[in-house]
């Protein structure tokens, strides 16, 4: 099923300021593997702020990147850094980068704006609202600067590109894969969410629910919206669990809902399949410990490090707007098990804010 929009660009090749360079960047190489594999390696996770890259001697000759996203310290931004850090340094750009203490959509404008105040040549932007920040960046792509949005999108449509997961695909994909791997026939499935506004989380919610209404005998309980709180996400799990004795699956879209899932299915003292999104660290030990049954991991810092790479090469003359033929780029995505998550060659899922 496809979700792409089609969007006019603002941004065009004569209003973009041009830096050239003669150099040209080749992407690493990451270990990829496909949603129908499930499998990861666990490397330790820290937590990490916002980070700068640069400036250096000479940099105000330096095309100058900043990116911005909300919660500085969850691990899947820490990973983005490191990508974004590492394209920085191989496009010999000025890369600052921050993010908002917290996922609400004040947080992250006040950071933004802030940000917008020094006039960055482009940028890198994540936000969690796609309606919320179309007014304060327009003024923004009007100007001919180049935005791409990594792991999101606006819905005015104004940027070069959305580089990001297929949310809706990788979580239809994984509800089609736990149903066959755990041999699951009937029942019912709870799925628990962010909030409306955040597009991201609620095509998660979509793929999962689209593809077990689609291919499987399940009924899916009432989508339950929890907005970033755990205690809500346990809460909703005991409740369902308490009124549906055959509740054999739970879904939770991001890490808060996962905490808070597990914690309710613990106290639920039932058999139920617990489907998470994302792999922190913490996410991977408690799939060990049996709170996670299989995670849907992304590739944050190939997000990362393709959004700055994109936004330096067009700054930089090696790419032309014309050149951005797709208004939104797949990151690669992977499926993890207790069986599987000691397999080295997909320990680039694994989310790390260590960039060394």
């Amino acid at each position: 099923m496809s979700h792409h929009r089609s969007h006019h660009l603002v941004i065009t090749k004569e209003k973009i300021m041009s830096h050239h360079r003669s150099h040209r960047v080749t992407l690493p190489l990451i270990a990829i593997a496909s949603i129908g594999v499930l499998a990861l390696a666990g490397c330790s996770t820290t937590e990490a702020g916002p980070t700068e890259a640069g400036p250096s001697e000479g940099s105000d000759d330096k095309v100058r990147i900043a990116m911005v996203t909300p919660a500085s310290t969850d691990p899947f931004y820490g990973a983005m850094y490191c990508g974004a850090q590492a394209a920085a340094a191989e496009q010999e750009i000025d890369l600052t980068i921050q993010g908002s203490p917290e996922v609400t959509v004040e947080a992250e404008m006040q950071v933004l704006q802030t940000v917008l105040a020094t006039e960055p040549d482009g940028m890198v932007l994540t936000v969690w609202d796609q309606q919320a920040f179309n007014t304060t960046m327009k003024p923004y792509t009007d100007s001919g600067r180049p935005l791409v949005m990594a792991d999101s999108s606006l819905g005015s449509g104004e940027y070069l590109q959305s580089i990001r997961t297929d949310s809706y695909q990788s979580s239809y994909d994984a509800a089609v894969k736990v149903v066959e791997s755990f041999g699951l026939s009937s029942g019912k499935v709870l799925i628990l969410t962010d909030s409306p506004g955040n597009g991201i989380q609620v095509a998660r919610a979509e793929g999962f629910t689209d593809a077990i209404e689609a291919e499987t005998e399940i009924e899916v309980l009432e989508l339950q919206y929890i907005s970033n709180d755990s205690a809500k996400a346990s809460n909703a799990v005991t409740s369902a669990s308490a009124g549906n004795d055959d509740l054999v699956m739970v879904f939770s879209t991001n890490i808060p809902a996962g905490t808070g899932a597990a914690n309710g299915i613990s106290t639920a003292g039932k058999d139920i399949v617990h489907v998470g999104y994302d792999t922190s660290s913490t996410q991977v030990d408690q799939l060990r410990n049996g709170d996670y049954d299989v995670l849907v991991a992304q590739s944050p810092y190939q997000t990362g490090y393709d959004s700055v790479t994109l936004v330096a090469e067009i700054l930089n003359g090696d790419k032309k707007v014309d050149d951005v033929k797709e208004e939104t780029m797949f990151s690669p995505t992977a499926l993890v098990t207790r069986d599987n998550v000691d397999e080295p060659d997909i320990a680039a899922f694994i989310y790390t804010s260590d960039c060394n």
